[in-house]
């Protein structure tokens, strides 16, 4: 009974102590959390302060971030430039695209920056798109398309406009206009800005890229719609008509202000700096390990995130305003996040060693449990064995107490009797009992 007592202690043992692990962690990983994020609502405001009143520093174009418009466009920061003939591939999975027109007709604009690059991608919604003539003045009556026109402010304040004649899917260059002889308007190639087109089931798409050295500010684009050569367009987009001089601009953060960010930054962190509405401006990450990429994760290391980060799996970030000069307005906002790798190395590291330590002891309990199990068995069948050949001797000698009685007392006789003198025999058949001696 005191057996079966002991290999039901070891199981219960072995069951409850993953379990209470499992709980003590998720505990853990609750109050190291809420730590994490505290310390990291310091550091954001901490860095924040160091960008208050830098409007510079952040902002490529300071002046059109303090009124934007309802046509001002905010890139995306990207990681890596885009590559024109991957289309889509290159762009972030959420795409915040803006579009302009009605009906039919319409098109939707996504920016986004990389480095020095202003990357444009438009899709636009044409059911009867007119391509121009190709080796021909893309501006003649009888030769001109759709076009795409891109206008903007150079960096000393003079309005420019370019466009990219559609002349089939391939690759594009946009040409700017010049003034010739007897006032003739001629389209030059202009290689600062190239680009792609594709074609797709609602019309066609469009891509280019330009440096934005070329950008002062105000930027647009305007779509010449036509439905067949030789007619009157429509216009639909952010520039005017009339005169293709922009109505919004960009919000683009500056170029020294990522450099600026990887200056901050600690190994498994992500800094954001975004406009007041919360758009990305500019980004920097972090590994933990410069240089060293994070292992694959083990299915241990899977099945203890699974089990101890149970509604807790949300990545840890906090955020802190950046005000203007002497603390008046808000310019900006600034986003710390920890990555996923930094938890992995640090607290969830040494969580999965307890972890490792309770599987370990659980294990030699279940091991224990089975050897004792066994040696139950081979106890509950050792009397059997043993009351059959006690049956043997009794049925040999007749009765098992009257042999024992007869050599206790012939012990007793040779005990008693006298060197040299040999007892008699003590045979039943005519001679001395053994218990009249």
């Amino acid at each position: 009974m005191r057996s079966w007592l002991s290999l039901l202690l070891l199981v219960l043992v072995a069951l409850v102590l993953p379990w209470d692990a499992v709980r003590h962690a998720r505990e853990m990983e609750r109050q190291l959390r809420h730590s994490e994020q505290r310390h990291l609502s310091r550091l954001a405001r901490t860095l924040a302060a160091s960008l208050q009143g830098r409007a510079r520093l952040i902002y490529r174009y300071p002046a059109e971030t303090l009124d934007p418009g309802p046509d001002t466009l905010i890139p995306v920061p990207l990681r890596a430039p885009i590559a024109f003939a991957d289309y889509p591939v290159g762009w972030p999975q959420i795409r915040p695209w803006r579009r302009y027109g009605t009906g039919t007709r319409h098109f939707d604009i996504l920016t986004g920056v990389d480095g020095r690059m202003l990357y444009v991608a438009l899709r636009v919604t044409d059911p009867h798109p007119v391509f121009g003539t190709p080796l021909a003045n893309p501006l003649g009556p009888a030769a001109i398309g759709d076009l795409v026109w891109i206008g903007f402010g150079g960096p000393l304040g003079r309005a420019h406009a370019e466009f990219l004649p559609l002349e089939g899917a391939g690759p594009l260059m946009a040409r700017r206009i010049v003034i010739g002889a007897y006032g003739r308007q001629q389209p030059i190639p202009d290689p600062r800005i190239v680009g792609n087109l594709q074609l797709e089931p609602f019309g066609y798409a469009v891509e280019f890229a330009m440096p934005l050295a070329m950008i002062g500010g105000p930027f647009g684009i305007l779509i010449e719609d036509r439905d067949r050569r030789e007619t009157p367009p429509r216009f639909f987009g952010m520039l005017d008509p009339r005169t293709l001089r922009a109505r919004g601009g960009l919000i683009v953060a500056s170029a020294a202000l990522p450099a600026y960010l990887h200056r901050l930054l600690r190994p498994g962190l992500r800094l954001v700096v975004t406009t007041t509405d919360g758009a990305p401006l500019a980004q920097a990450l972090a590994p933990i390990v410069p240089g060293i990429p994070a292992p694959h994760a083990s299915m241990l290391t899977l099945l203890f995130q699974r089990l101890a980060d149970a509604g807790h799996d949300a990545p840890i970030s906090a955020g802190a305003p950046i005000r203007g000069p002497s603390g008046r307005g808000i310019i900006a906002g600034l986003e710390v996040t920890q990555t996923s790798a930094r938890w992995a190395h640090g607290p969830d590291q040494t969580l999965q060693q307890l972890l490792d330590l309770i599987l370990a002891a659980s294990l030699i309990a279940f091991l224990g449990a089975i050897v004792l199990a066994v040696r139950i068995v081979r106890q509950a069948r050792r009397p059997a064995a043993g009351g059959a050949t006690a049956q043997r001797v009794c049925d040999t000698h007749q009765t098992c107490g009257r042999f024992r009685l007869h050599r206790a007392v012939f012990s007793r006789t040779i005990r008693a009797a006298p060197r040299g003198v040999v007892p008699p025999a003590t045979s039943n058949d005519g001679g001395l009992d053994p218990l009249e001696v």
